[in-house]
């Protein structure tokens, strides 16, 4: 008999659908089951655990899907932003040298940062400095970066922050409903290997009607 547990999710679920039916349904199954206290309502009680870890799982994909999007928006946003930074960064570095306190402000001193967390802190700070200087935008300005462009660059950092944001959300529900997906699919699971081991012991005289629930037989 094939090991359903090493089954994949999905495959794993159309087989207990599969078997669950089919012992309702078939009454040569049906009866031998029934034997082992599987009566059509208890049967109708492991389809509806199996239809809640059915839509659960679905949920999970969706989810998932969800937090894919999410991501790869964020990945997007990010890139676009950091480019119009860092030009901005290179730019200052260039027109602005031999000008400490200028340096510091807007934090051209320092390497820039690797994780979103630091980036966008540095981000923040060298775009608020600067927005808040009219020296400092004048020099920006004599360079082809006025403020307005300036004020565009800073709006791509804002809204990969927002990308961010929701990316960490739509991976918190993921996460979630992966784990309500889990726990409840473990009980079916469960359940399911017990009716399945029963199963394989009322139709031992009869293993055609395995195949009725999923299982390919193999000689023993």
């Amino acid at each position: 008999m094939s090991s359903i547990s090493h089954q994949s999710i999905d495959r794993r679920l159309d087989t207990y659908h599969t078997g669950l039916i089919n012992t309702r349904d078939v009454a040569e199954l049906q009866s031998r089951l029934a034997v082992f206290g599987y009566t059509p309502d208890k049967l109708n009680e492991l389809l509806a655990l199996y239809q809640e870890v059915f839509d659960l799982y679905m949920a999970q994909k969706t989810e998932y899907s969800e937090q894919l999007a999410a991501t790869h928006t964020f990945k997007e946003a990010w890139k676009d932003a950091h480019t119009a930074y860092i030009r901005l960064v290179k730019l200052g570095r260039i027109i602005l040298k031999g000008d400490y306190g200028a340096f510091v402000k807007l934090t051209l001193n320092e390497e820039r940062k690797k994780s979103f967390s630091g980036w966008l802190a540095q981000a923040r700070t060298f775009f608020n400095a600067l927005l808040a200087d009219s020296t400092l935008l004048t020099r920006y300005g004599q360079y082809g970066m006025d403020q307005d462009a300036i004020q565009a660059a800073f709006a791509l950092v804002e809204t990969a922050e927002q990308a961010h944001t929701a990316k960490m959300k739509e991976t918190g529900e993921a996460q979630q409903a992966t784990k309500e997906r889990d726990a409840r699919l473990d009980v079916l699971d469960s359940s399911m290997a017990e009716f399945y081991a029963l199963a394989r012991l009322a139709c031992e005289d009869a293993p055609q009607l395995l195949e009725m629930l999923g299982i390919t037989v193999k000689g023993d």
